[in-house]
C-alpha cells in the first residue's frame, strides 16, 4: 500500500515537471503558495493586501499539504506528512499560522510523531523597512526528551532587501520556553532570538526559500537552540493552485541529553494546494 502511495506522489511530480516546462495559460498570473511553517521550512508568499478595515477573519489564503513515502520488501518503512496553513496579508500586518503532523515507522515500528502549531504576526510600518513581530509555538514530539513544549518570542524586524524577485528581513527579540513531560526538567527557559527569513523567484513558477532562527539561553549560556531550513517550490498547475514542495529542516538543541540527540534532521517532499 505504501508502495502505491509514494508511486502516486512520484507521478504527481514528473507530471509537475512537464507542466512547468510549458508556458503559462493566458491570463493565468501565478501565484506562490502561502506557507508559513517557520519551524518547517516557511514557502511563504505574501498575498495581494487585504484593504484596510476589512474584517479580520477576511482575506486569508490556505494552504493543505500532503506528503508520504514507503517500502515494502526487505525493509517496511512509511513516512506521513500533513500540514494546514493559513496567510493573512494586510496593509498594516502580516499573520501565519498553521499546524503540522510528522508520523514515521521503519520495520513496523515507529520511530517519527511530531506536531507543531505556530502563530506569527509581523506589523508593517508605513514607508519604514522597520517593524515588530511576536510568533509563538507550541511543539509535540514522542522521540524527544520532553513531550511537549511551548515557546514565544517578541521583538523588531528589519527588511534589509525587497523587491519583486527577492526578500530578506532580519529579526531579534526576546521571549522563553516551557517543556514538559518525559524526562525534562520543567522549568522556564529565558531565551533571546536572533533569525532571517529569505526568498528569492528563480522564475515565474519556481522560487526557493530559507531561514534560521537561533535562541541562546540567557540563564545557562552558551546553551541554544537552532532552528533553519531550506526549501524549493514549483507551481505544478496554476488552474488548481497546485504546487511541488521539497525541503530540509534542522532542529538543534545544545541541552539534549543521551540516548536522545542534539539534531533532529528532516526532509520532504509534498503536494500543496492553495484555496
Amino acid at each position: 500500500m505504501q508502495s502505491v502511495l509514494w508511486s502516486a506522489v512520484a507521478c504527481a511530480s514528473y507530471a509537475g515537471l512537464a507542466l512547468a516546462s510549458q508556458a503559462p495559460a493566458p491570463g493565468a498570473a501565478p501565484t506562490f503558495a502561502s506557507q508559513a511553517t517557520l519551524s518547517m521550512v516557511a514557502l511563504a508568499a505574501d498575498p495581494a493586501p487585504t484593504p484596510a478595515g476589512t474584517n479580520f477573519f477576511e482575506g486569508w489564503k490556505r494552504n493543505v499539504d500532503l506528503g508520504l513515502n514507503g517500502s515494502e520488501g526487505n525493509s517496511q518503512n512509511f513516512s506521513g506528512r500533513g500540514l494546514l496553513g493559513a496567510t493573512r496579508t494586510a496593509e498594516d500586518m502580516v499573520t501565519k499560522a498553521g499546524i503540522s503532523y510528522v508520523y514515521g515507522t521503519s520495520d513496523s515500528k515507529k520511530n517519527k510523531s511530531r506536531g507543531e502549531a505556530f502563530l506569527r504576526n509581523d506589523w508593517v510600518f508605513t514607508d519604514s523597512p522597520w517593524g515588530i513581530f511576536a510568533q509563538g509555538k507550541l511543539e509535540y514530539d514522542e522521540f524527544q526528551q520532553w513531550d511537549w513544549r511551548a515557546s514565544f518570542v517578541v521583538g523588531p524586524s528589519y527588511q534589509l532587501i525587497k523587491n519583486d524577485r527577492t526578500s530578506l528581513k532580519l529579526r531579534a527579540g526576546l521571549g522563553g520556553s516551557y517543556a514538559w513531560g518525559g524526562t525534562v526538567k520543567e522549568e522556564f527557559r529565558p531565551e533571546a532570538m536572533l533569525g532571517a527569513d529569505f526568498e528569492h523567484k528563480l522564475t515565474e513558477r519556481q522560487k526557493i526559500t530559507a531561514f534560521v532562527e537561533y535562541y541562546p539561553s540567557l540563564d545557562e549560556f552558551p546553551d541554544y537552540r537552532l532552528v533553519a531550513g531550506l526549501g524549493w517550490e514549483l507551481l505544478v498547475d496554476p488552474e488548481s493552485n497546485m504546487f511541488l514542495k521539497a525541503g530540509a529542516v534542522d532542529r538543534y538543541d545544545s541541552q539534549t541529553e543521551a540516548p536522545n540527540k542534539k539534531n533532529d534532521f528532516e526532509y520532504f517532499l509534498t503536494l500543496s494546494w492553495i484555496f
